[in-house]
């Protein structure tokens, strides 16, 4: 585990050196994304809850404890979970140790290269267990960000329930990088399922979409 810019990583992590230099302090610790986050909030109705799926190391889930009254966090690698414990302490900050799919059951993750918040899943890699978003019941959800390297669609499916019963705004990575044709996706196939249910595009940053829905959510 190291350090860079108050926050905990992986050791073999080489990507978010870059990365946190290119974002501001908030609270005197480095932050992620912070400027899309920024871009989202005023499209948030309420600051109840905020769910992070593919936490990582808690970069999206510090700041949004800040705003949030209750923030639930989704990571499935031991390494990460350790870093994010140790990036945050706060009581209204809740993380679960598994990931997000379609139906419950195992998955096997594998990280990729230098780049810690990069993974697959595949035949090879560290067992996860996995639940669907659905079966935690969440309730007065008011954001839910979704990264998780192209596994957008399992993970928006198992929280069909959740997702139009609290009609939260979304935010959600689509970049064109391959990810999602790996488990036989196409680029934009999440935003276009969350469209069918009723979501717009408000907009999208550098391959994020922010999504609403139709009647202004709740």
């Amino acid at each position: 585990m190291k350090e860079i810019r108050g926050i905990w990583f992986p050791d073999g992590d080489t990507h978010f050196v870059a990365q946190l230099a290119h974002n501001p302090l908030v609270d005197g610790r480095g932050t992620y994304q912070f400027r899309k986050y920024q871009a989202a909030l005023p499209h948030v109705s309420e600051r109840r809850h905020a769910v992070d799926i593919g936490a990582h190391v808690g970069l999206w889930s510090r700041v949004m404890a800040i705003d949030f009254a209750k923030v639930t966090a989704f990571e499935p690698f031991a390494e990460h979970v350790a870093c994010f414990e140790r990036n945050i302490a706060a009581d209204h900050v809740k993380l679960h140790a598994l990931a997000l799919a379609e139906k419950s059951g195992e998955l096997r993750l594998a990280p990729a290269g230098g780049n810690s918040g990069n993974a697959a899943i595949g035949d090879e890699g560290e067992a996860v267990k996995a639940r669907t978003l659905d079966s935690f019941r969440l309730k007065d959800v008011d954001l839910v960000k979704i990264d998780v390297e192209g596994f957008e669609v399992p993970v928006i499916l198992g929280g069909e329930k959740t997702l139009k019963r609290e009609r939260p705004a979304i935010i959600v990575e689509q970049k064109p990088n391959g990810s999602a044709e790996r488990y036989g996706r196409k680029t934009l196939d999440a935003v276009d399922l969350l469209k069918s249910w009723g979501a717009e595009v408000v907009f999208e940053i550098g391959g994020d979409f922010l999504l609403v829905w139709r009647d202004g959510g709740k």
